[in-house]
């Protein structure tokens, strides 16, 4: 399902095409923490999104490429570097969230009111049965 054909303009709709500077869901959960959570220190955003600090700096230099993001020494302590959003990097933000949502609000359209609280239901017990394996994979 993730690499279908389907699935790839799917992910064209919401994240930009590769001729208008696509983002990688890499690149957008990094964007939207940046965006929702204000500035954050590179540790705080390696943390937030589960990954290696040199993955971090690998993503937000690629952020930072592409105007959507600076980087800066934060002010309370100057070995810290703060990842913060540009106004690009907002109406981007914008962008990605209003595409997400029109496009789920399409697809749950095809679900009557109580299938949709069937599947969020669902869905939430399987995010918790992913986490429980990560869980139990890092006790390993």
């Amino acid at each position: 399902m993730r690499r279908g054909a389907g699935a790839v303009r799917v992910r064209e709709y919401f994240y930009g095409s590769p001729e208008n500077g696509a983002l990688d869901l890499a690149l957008a959960d990094a964007l939207s923490l940046v965006c929702l959570s204000g500035p954050l220190r590179m540790g705080e955003l390696a943390d937030a999104m589960h990954i290696t600090p040199a993955s971090t700096t690998r993503a937000v230099n690629c952020l930072v490429d592409k105007g959507l993001v600076t980087r800066s020494r934060d002010d309370e302590d100057q070995r810290s570097i703060q990842v913060e959003a540009t106004d690009a990097g907002q109406a981007r933000y914008g962008q990605i969230s209003a595409r997400i949502q029109s496009g789920l609000t399409l697809m749950l359209s095809e679900f009557s009111e109580d299938e949709q609280l069937q599947l969020a239901e669902y869905l939430e017990r399987f995010v918790a049965s992913i986490d429980k394996l990560a869980q139990s994979a890092g006790d390993d």
